[in-house]
């Protein structure tokens, strides 16, 4: 099978692909780390400007696309095809740490330049989720970040999360919600997947 897992930064989807994968024999699919623009100084995604933004999402749809086409007898994708669309659209339209207060409906209000580029990379992701997966499990939203971690805040993580399911759910893909330990997540997946359930 070819699935997809998604939900927002520190939700749990790298532990648990990888245990699938070791399970399964399935290779997980990830970008590199979106980090050092091409053509400038190396630098951390929270230090880059709009296009270089642009610049690292591009490059990492491109790599996740092709390592996916390559694996034809599937595959266990850390992430999806929207997940760069996902984090730019909301880092763009809120920033990393947008007050408490902040809705979805906020980040849709707020309109660029940028942000039309990178809707238009959305087409994209779901154009190729579409053609792709043949399942999407969505990793929800259950702990809190570890202390000491804040590249985003939490209500950057409850933003991504509700722009990703909203999208996911206009694809033509079958999606499911895993919750729970990861065990738990473990047999549900295998469930989901149709596959024999643990011991």
């Amino acid at each position: 099978m070819r699935i997809a897992f998604v939900g927002a930064y520190g939700n749990g989807k790298t532990t648990l692909t990888t245990e699938l994968s070791e399970r399964l024999g399935l290779e997980r699919v990830h970008g590199s780390a979106m980090r050092d623009p091409a053509g400038g100084t190396p630098k951390a995604l929270e230090e880059t400007n709009e296009p270089e933004l642009i610049q690292l999402a591009v490059r990492r749809f491109t790599e996740r696309a092709v390592d996916e086409a390559r694996l034809q007898d599937g595959f266990l994708s850390d992430g999806s095809a929207l997940h760069e669309w996902v984090y730019s659209k909301v880092r763009l339209a809120v920033g990393r740490y947008p007050e408490p207060s902040v809705t979805l409906a906020d980040v849709h209000a707020s309109t660029s330049p940028y942000e039309e580029v990178v809707d238009q990379l959305a087409l994209l992701g779901k154009e190729h989720a579409t053609a792709n997966y043949d399942v999407v499990i969505h990793c929800p939203v259950e702990f809190p970040l570890p202390e000491g971690v804040d590249p985003i805040s939490e209500r950057f993580r409850t933003l991504s999360d509700e722009l990703m399911l909203e999208i996911v759910k206009t694809l033509d893909v079958p999606l499911h919600i895993v919750t729970g330990a990861l065990e738990e997540r473990i047999e549900q997946v295998l469930k989901i997947a149709g596959l024999p359930q643990t011991a």
